[in-house]
């Protein structure tokens, strides 16, 4: 016994000085919300710099493209800034001397394919012709004219009215026109209307009825009728008919008169007076008379220009007057 216990004291001490060996301070139990903690520390994700697979990455916008502007010259903007700009007008109303052409009345417009043959007999390129020269109401006379000498067979008629027209208006060179018509195809005659305009236009300051008026458009008549004369080709002026407007039928009364004396100092002039188809038996102005038993309107609703009937029985006396140099068949 004494040697067991000579050996047990060494294997004890020993034993208390090995290492985890020694008393360690108890750990406590975890807690619920210990318990927590840990969990969420270990499923949370650990964080991440892109973004998941499953949204496409923000692609930036192509860079703009600069588009290259061709700079403009300085002679073309001095051009774009001085080139006058259309204005843009509603419902303008023509002046009182020029509404619109001359439109059928009612009943009388021809079927297409009449108009259509009408137009095919009176585009003649060969042979005289008779030129009708001068403003709208030109116009009017050589749309009539046009279709009768198609269906008398004689000359063909050249329709040359330019609405806005005159001796004194610069629109239009009516004594160039007329000689380089002349100059260039047989012409059997030369019917003017004209004057409309030119009651409106003042000359030198002056205007229609004053001596000075008078005397400067009377050598412009006698200027523009000698071209003709030149030419050897016989002209008829028509006068121009008593209009609605008594101011303004005064100055054409004026253009009248100035007409009448250029063409009586021009050989190869007629001055053709229409007064009583479109006036009353006083010489005053009508709208409409009686033909036939039957009330026709022979005028247009501005009180200058006519309807087509009106233009017709214009033209059927210019013809008759005219006689064989419009109609061979007449003696």
């Amino acid at each position: 016994m004494r040697s067991l216990a000579r050996f047990a004291a060494p294997l004890l001490a020993a034993a208390l000085l090995l290492p985890g060996c020694a008393k360690r301070p108890p750990v406590p139990a975890p807690t619920g919300e210990d318990t927590a903690a840990t969990a969420e520390a270990e499923v949370k994700p650990a964080p991440v710099d892109t973004l998941p697979t499953a949204v496409p990455p923000a692609v930036p916008p192509p860079p703009k493209v600069a588009v290259a502007v061709e700079p403009v010259v300085p002679e073309q903007a001095t051009k774009q800034a001085l080139e006058p700009k259309p204005a843009v007008n509603a419902a303008i109303k023509p002046p009182r001397s020029e509404p619109a052409a001359p439109a059928a009345e009612s009943g009388q417009a021809a079927r297409p394919a009449e108009a259509q043959a009408a137009a095919t007999k009176t585009k003649r390129t060969d042979g005289p012709v008779v030129a009708v020269v001068g403003d709208s109401l030109a116009v009017g006379v050589g749309m009539t004219m046009e279709q009768r000498l198609a269906k008398a067979g004689g000359p063909g008629c050249l329709p040359m009215g330019k609405v806005s027209t005159g001796l004194i208006s610069k629109k239009y060179d009516w004594e160039k026109a007329l000689a380089e018509t002349l100059a260039s195809r047989p012409v059997s005659a030369v019917v003017v209307v004209l004057g409309g305009n030119d009651a409106n236009n003042a000359i030198a300051g002056k205007g229609a009825g004053t001596p000075e008026w008078q005397e400067a458009y009377t050598a412009k008549v006698e200027h523009f009728l000698a071209i003709a004369a030149k030419a050897g080709v016989q002209v008829m002026w028509v006068g121009l008919p008593a209009m609605k407007d008594p101011a303004y039928g005064k100055r054409v009364a004026a253009v009248n008169a100035a007409a009448r004396a250029g063409c009586a100092k021009t050989s190869g002039c007629r001055y053709l007076e229409p007064g009583d188809i479109f006036t009353d038996a006083s010489g005053n102005y009508v709208q409409a008379k009686d033909i036939g038993g039957k009330t026709v309107s022979l005028r247009a609703g501005d009180g200058v220009h006519m309807t087509m009937t009106g233009y017709d029985l214009l033209c059927r006396r210019v013809l008759d007057v005219l006689g064989p140099v419009a109609n061979p068949a007449k003696p």
